[in-house]
């Protein structure tokens, strides 16, 4: 009984093997998947960075006109109160 019971260990341990490299192969895969998902959506993140900074400079070069209206328009009613 002996002589029987180590092939059958070994093919159970064949078999394990088997599937553990199976999973590991398709755990690479998924983690692979998942990399270029998360480079994906760093992608967009700074793209969106990218766009809020471009949207605060707008932002700011508006304010500044509008100041120079805001002044032009102050001067402008002292000149006619005088």
């Amino acid at each position: 009984m002996p002589e029987n019971v180590t092939p059958l260990t070994t093919e159970h341990l064949r078999s394990m093997r088997d599937d553990i490299a199976e999973f590991r192969a398709q755990m690479t895969q998924e983690f692979s998947e998942l990399k270029q998902r998360f480079r994906v959506q760093e992608h967009h993140i700074l793209g969106l960075k990218r766009d809020e900074v471009s949207t605060a400079e707008d932002i700011t070069a508006l304010r500044h006109q509008i100041d120079g209206l805001l002044d032009r328009l102050k001067r402008l009613e002292d000149r006619a109160a005088h």
